[in-house]
């Protein structure tokens, strides 16, 4: 069973929301880069990769640089 949560956030401007939302693409956008690095360190080294490893491995990826310090 899998279960989501919804949540509204209201009485944002219109700048405020664009932000949010561009933010949020960038979260996404890395969290896939560091579940690609992993899944290709596996296939190729039939290991797991670890956080510590897989940070430095993504921390060059433009959509860290564009983050926010405390979300990157």
């Amino acid at each position: 069973m899998l279960v989501t949560q919804a949540i509204q956030v209201r009485g944002l401007t219109a700048e405020q929301y664009e932000i949010l939302r561009y933010q949020c693409r960038l979260a996404k956008n890395m969290y896939n880069v560091g579940l690609y690095t992993v899944r290709q360190f596996f296939f190729a080294e039939n290991r797991f990769l670890a956080y510590e490893s897989n940070y430095h491995h993504c921390k060059d990826n433009e959509n860290y640089g564009l983050l926010y310090s405390q979300v990157a």
